[in-house]
């Protein structure tokens, strides 16, 4: 089975549940063409659909595979809910008309691991490419390594520095980017996509 993690609310909690209200409530449906158009995917375990908004996209998994007539938005009172519960307003907000506002703060990535993130992905595509490490340094760390001896690079810091960035990547690979998914607090082994 393929994982998108991204999908699943215990590994992004940006991701809200959705499911049918109990009877009595006056729910609205969700979503609604008109206010809300979703593009998305059925899977075996649902509707996994994302909602377009110009400060940020909604992120919905309807679980039962159907869209309700009357929904309900299932917060889990876990370490996440504060994040889900944001997230919850934010598409209250859009569904009464108004402005969503923006992703919380935990959703966004910072500045330095935007940077980061583009740095291992040019140096590991690099690499695979071909190039060997001393060129890839050259382009994204200092050009001036290119024409040291080879002794000089043997000891080089920005050969540490790629070889660091390259370490850094494949853990991003092999499952690390889910701490960034939710913001450090979670890893591949908790959320049971290690296997």
């Amino acid at each position: 089975m393929t994982a998108h993690p991204v999908w699943r609310a215990q590994c992004f909690p940006a991701t809200l549940i959705v499911t049918a209200a109990p009877d009595g409530f006056a729910a609205s449906s969700l979503p609604d063409p008109r206010s809300l158009p979703i593009l998305g995917e059925l899977t075996g375990d649902g509707l996994h659909a994302v909602a377009a908004d110009g400060e940020g996209d909604h992120q919905l998994w309807f679980d039962t595979g159907a869209e309700p007539v009357h929904a309900a938005i299932v917060l889990p009172i876990d370490s996440h809910f504060w994040w889900r519960h944001r997230n919850a307003g934010r598409l209250v907000r859009r569904l009464e008309g108004k402005r969503a506002g923006r992703w919380p703060r935990e959703q966004r990535l910072s500045t330095f691991r935007l940077h980061r993130a583009a740095l291992m992905l040019r140096a590991w595509d690099g690499v695979e490419s071909g190039a060997s490490r001393r060129a890839v340094a050259a382009v994204l760390l200092n050009k001036d390594v290119e024409s040291l001896r080879a002794i000089d690079w043997k000891n080089a810091p920005e050969r540490r520095q790629l070889a660091r960035i390259l370490k850094a990547c494949r853990d991003m690979i092999e499952g690390g980017y889910l701490r960034w998914l939710a913001n450090g607090t979670r890893t591949e082994r908790s959320t049971g996509l290690d296997n």
